[in-house]
């Protein structure tokens, strides 16, 4: 083609006649190929500048995109891990057995110790929980401080001191035993307006380490952070940074950190400019910042805009070769004829073949808006419909009427782990070979026979614990199936709020315990498997003495303290398999399977006698209570939850009677309750 081009130019025009007015230079076949190449090569240059124009901000705008995202979920986890370690650390400060653990005696000690316990088991980040008092007192699991210890000039307490009434984040520091690096979040909490100490909170920094590695949307990108300072505490490259002060790195780059977000770029001595998103937290004075090399997101962009302009200016030599050859056959060629036919008229010779039509220029044009217009609106229907099917939140499958895969998104991939390459692939080589695999044993069934059963919807339980709502629709067309359509749903926060609600609803507000109606329900599941099994069921009802003495000289709030109490000192002294249940305002309830009638009144006597000996605090008042406890045992035949119910009652009845503060046992042989009672 480049040949042939040549060629066209290279012509020379005829020269003209001596005796014509007018001449010129130019071949109409060359003159017009001249003026559509230049016509085509000026609209070449406008569309290249456009589109480099448009790649060049796509391509920033995409990359700010994926770096502010990464940015936002790593600030997004951190100040998340920081508010539940703040969390925790404000409740323990506001918790008695912790504001008064040096002076409350030995088991509030003890439960501020549990409580250190608890956060410490219930949060893995958490490594060490402890708090120090004025009075030169140490608290904290598994470790005894040396004599000389004095808490009050440790940098966590001192620290906290001053910042009080805020919390104090302190700096990342390593753990003298495994040299892992920790952080110490501290508050001091007061007695009145009475300075009591401070507890604090070291948590592991590996969680956030493992974030700011794991999340990277480019090569070259670094996520690292500081606090107002400049001082780098975390830095995903082990390049011996850290506790380094960014300002000796980068001079000046304090300055570009402004406001609570947002773009700065700056040059790294030896690494050249670096563009970056940063996030100042909200709980303290840290700065979340990702940084990316400015060439690794211009490589790209230079490769597109390079092959832009080579496709472009091939495609204009292309276009003028044909465009040349279109006004050829179509306006010179019948030009030149009737030109013929001219000078065969005026030369007194017969006229030669009349030249053919000229084309229909209005017509062609219509024709080719028409063609454009229609091929620019399906471009622009499919287009819309692949982006609605790409950013809908459901993972869809298409099957045709063999079972074989004609179209899926995107969402659908990461929902069931897949590789982009199973199109025309059969259902069962895919959904039998990968999905099944990726399901519960639960839910493989329903993989696949959702559609044939007639159901709506299916939820499918994934090994990773996603849960998703399957549903499956026919394609229809002239009344028949032509393929079907599969919908999967991520249903798992639904599905996690719904089981939040029915616990609730299943549980006593105040002591976390079965409410009454889930406890019957649970009494007669559990008489059910003891009569199948042919094994004893105890049912024990517990309640407490002259509880309205409590509420009335102390306040409601004593009672709730009290009740509480009783239903800690009930559940640490049980078995897992045991059930308590709170079913009226001070009477409990246990349920012991599997336990013959002398082993529960052995428990429940030690249980009663623990409640009587000790003691709970309300209003730094040590205040206590006695029960009276009536346990029914099940050795025979089935009974009802009623007559269950209505001995235990009666032995607990008894208890009170008998002057309270003790254990009354019955048989629970039958429909009959009057054997002898045994009272302990």
């Amino acid at each position: 083609m480049i040949h042939r081009l040549k060629q066209l130019l290279s012509r020379r025009p005829a020269p003209p006649d001596r005796e014509s007015s007018y001449s010129g230079g130019q071949t109409i076949r060359r003159e017009m190929f001249l003026i559509g190449l230049l016509c085509l090569a000026t609209i070449a240059i406008v569309v290249v500048s456009m589109q480099s124009m448009g790649i060049y901000r796509a391509g920033m705008d995409s990359a700010r995109e994926r770096i502010t995202g990464a940015n936002r979920q790593i600030s997004s986890y951190v100040e998340a891990h920081l508010e539940g370690l703040a969390a925790a650390v404000r409740i323990m400060a506001a918790t008695p057995d912790v504001v008064h653990g040096d002076t409350g005696g030995e088991e509030s000690r003890e439960r501020a110790r549990t409580y250190f316990r608890f956060v410490e088991l219930s949060n893995p980040n958490v490594k060490y929980c402890y708090a120090g008092y004025e009075g030169g007192e140490l608290l904290i699991n598994g470790y005894t401080p040396p004599q000389d210890y004095a808490p009050r000039v440790r940098p966590w307490y001192t620290a906290a001191v001053r910042a009080w009434p805020d919390m104090k984040i302190g700096l990342p520091y390593r753990d003298i035993v495994d040299q892992e690096w920790l952080v110490a979040i501290s508050s001091a909490f007061f007695d009145k307006s009475d300075l009591r100490g401070v507890v604090s909170v070291d948590s592991t920094l590996s969680r956030m380490d493992g974030m700011l590695n794991s999340i990277k949307s480019f090569a070259s990108q670094s996520n690292y952070v500081i606090n107002s300072d400049g001082l780098l505490l975390i830095h995903n490259e082990k390049t011996g940074l850290l506790e380094r002060n960014l300002e000796t790195i980068v001079p000046g780059a304090m300055a570009l950190f402004t406001g609570d977000a947002g773009y700065v770029e700056y040059l790294l001595p030896g690494a050249g400019t670096r563009m970056a998103y940063f996030t100042r937290l909200k709980i303290n004075d840290w700065i979340i910042v990702s940084a990316v090399d400015r060439d690794e997101v211009m490589a790209p962009i230079r490769s597109r805009i390079a092959l832009t302009v080579t496709a472009t200016a091939l495609v204009t030599l292309l276009l003028g070769f044909l465009q040349f050859k279109t006004y050829e056959s179509r306006f010179v060629e019948p030009f030149m004829t009737l030109k013929r036919r001219i000078t065969d008229i005026t030369s007194g010779k017969e006229a030669g073949r009349k030249p053919p039509s000229f084309s229909n220029a209005e017509l062609a044009s219509i024709a080719d808006s028409i063609e454009g217009m229609t091929q620019s609106s399906l471009r622009r229907k499919a287009a819309e419909l692949r982006l609605i099917l790409e950013t809908t939140s459901d993972g869809l499958l298409v099957l045709d009427d063999r079972d074989r895969i004609t179209h899926y998104n995107q969402r659908f991939l990461e929902l069931w782990g897949l590789r982009d390459e199973h199109v025309g692939e059969g259902l069962s080589g895919l959904v039998i070979g990968h999905v099944r695999g990726a399901v519960l044993p639960e839910s493989a069934g329903s993989v696949l026979e959702s559609r044939r059963k007639g159901r709506d919807s299916e939820l499918i339980h994934l090994k990773t614990g996603i849960i998703l709502e399957q549903t499956a629709r026919p394609l229809l067309e002239d009344d028949g199936v032509t393929g079907w359509l599969w919908s999967f749903k991520d249903v798992t926060i639904k599905i996690m709020a719904e089981e939040k609600l029915r616990l609730l609803a299943a549980t006593d507000e105040l002591t976390g315990l079965w409410n009454r109606r889930c406890f019957m329900g649970r009494a007669e599941a559990e008489i059910s498997q003891a009569t199948r099994l042919r094994q004893p069921l105890c049912l024990v009802l517990l309640d407490a003495d002259h509880f309205k003495r409590i509420n009335d000289t102390y306040g409601h709030a004593a009672g709730d303290a009290a009740l509480k109490y009783l239903a800690d000192t009930l559940t640490s002294r049980l078995r897992s398999s045991d059930t308590v249940g709170r079913i009226g305002g001070e009477e409990f309830a246990i349920l012991l399977p599997n336990t013959g009638l002398e082993t529960a009144r052995t428990v429940l006597e030690e249980i009663r006698t623990a409640i009587a000996q000790g003691r709970f605090t309300h209003g730094g008042k040590e205040l206590a209570f006695t029960v009276s406890i009536g346990i029914a045992a099940m050795q025979g035949p089935r009974v009802s939850v009623d007559e269950f119910f209505s001995v235990a009652d009666a032995a607990c009845y008894q208890a009170k009677a008998l002057g309270r503060n003790r254990t009354v046992v019955r048989a629970c042989d039958g429909p009959r309750t009057d054997e002898t009672a045994r009272t302990q």
